[in-house]
């Protein structure tokens, strides 16, 4: 995204759900209790086989060789368990899809996965987003999963990791891997003789604009993680276009979503503010259009991977002053003059924003810079 790798982690969107919802575990919290368990109760020669086999995925290349975001979306038309086709493209007609890859029934991380996708998909409809989950397993497999998690969104058949094939997100299993899993179950049971036995896509998820193109992806080796569904809402809602938005909101949106997240469009700059602009930040004015994106992209090598999520953003009535409150995080590559040192880095802020003619004109910004220098030094 952008690289895909997901190593940076957005604060969690605590604005946007009730109390009651804070209460119950984040689909991150559950995997590594299953991540826990796992390891309390195998050998941990088997454990070395599987640590082993996430290695070998990261060093195969297939995290910057798959689709990334800003790049187009493959089409596809797929089966459903009812064997009604279903076109990606025919989707895209009603709002945003997120796409989201799960290995199979047998996968208890993939069913902690599609429960809490399940869990959220009310607050996916009211983005307007629709939410799509392909796998290798066969129709009858793919019909039993959708069944015991109690699925009410569309689950496709990816037959012989076809549609994984064209987003570059299939891999092999180490041998050793392949020899666990057959110990355990028949893989080409689930997915047929023709999938294979050591063949798996990653447990990627896109979230695909109406134009076609990736504007998310979440792509990790290691298959017990996940993209968190309070993440993925987050970023429908705050960054893709709502029917109600204020057309000042939209405009500022379509610049978070080109600019401060991957893949980083400069040439949004050119589209979006006026030949004036002026940036109002700590360390002074920069003024016009050519200093901002020579300056966006100084940040953009010190904040690696770097990514903005508003958490609201509202206009005036006139459309004139746009504000927003937003989460940056990213990799530490020597921010503020420190070590480069690679290490996770978040921060929050607001932005003021004066809009004329259609365009953004003036920013003033205000950056938490304790919070900043805390996570920066890692100190309390």
């Amino acid at each position: 995204m952008m690289n895909s790798h997901p190593l940076w982690k957005w604060l969690p969107v605590l604005t946007l759900y009730s109390t009651a919802a804070l209460a119950e575990e984040t689909l991150q919290q559950q995997l590594e209790a299953r991540k826990a368990e796992f390891a309390a109760r195998v050998p941990q020669e088997v454990q070395t086989a599987y640590a082993a086999g996430i290695q070998a995925v990261s060093n195969s290349g297939i995290l910057s060789s798959a689709k990334q975001a800003g790049e187009k979306a493959p089409d596809f038309t797929l089966q459903d368990a009812k064997g009604q086709s279903v076109a990606l493209h025919e989707l895209l007609e009603n709002g945003p899809v997120v796409l989201t890859w799960y290995r199979g029934g047998w996968c208890p991380y993939c069913n902690l996965s599609l429960r809490a996708l399940q869990k959220v998909l009310p607050e996916f409809e009211k983005g307007g987003a629709q939410l799509v989950a392909l796998t290798p397993e066969l129709p009858d497999k793919t019909l039993s999963t959708a069944e015991k998690n109690k699925l009410q969104f569309q689950v496709l058949t990816d037959l012989n990791h076809q549609v994984a094939q064209s987003y570059g997100i299939v891999f092999k299993l180490t041998p050793e891997v392949r020899d666990q899993y057959k110990r355990n179950f028949d893989l080409l049971a689930y997915n047929g003789s023709a999938a294979g036995d050591d063949t798996l896509p990653l447990a990627a998820t896109y979230i695909i604009s109406q134009d076609g193109i990736i504007r998310y992806a979440f792509l990790e080796a290691d298959y017990r993680a996940r993209a968190e569904p309070a993440e993925l809402v987050a970023f429908v809602k705050q960054l893709l276009p709502q029917k109600e938005d204020h057309p000042s909101v939209a405009l500022l949106k379509e610049f978070w979503l080109r600019v401060w997240n991957p893949p980083h469009d400069l040439s949004a700059v050119d589209e979006l503010l006026t030949d004036d602009f002026v940036i109002t930040n700590p360390s002074g004015d920069i003024v016009g259009k050519a200093a901002f994106k020579e300056w966006l992209s100084g940040f953009h090598k010190k904040l690696g991977h770097s990514r903005l999520m508003p958490f609201e953003t509202f206009a005036s009535a006139d459309g004139t002053r746009v504000v927003s409150r937003w989460q940056a995080s990213g990799i530490n590559h020597g921010m503020l003059g420190t070590p480069d040192d690679g290490k996770p880095v978040r921060f929050s802020g607001i932005a003021i924003w004066e809009v004329r003619d259609g365009k953004l004109s003036h920013n003033w910004v205000e950056r938490s810079a304790w919070e900043l220098h805390q996570t920066l030094t890692d100190k309390p």
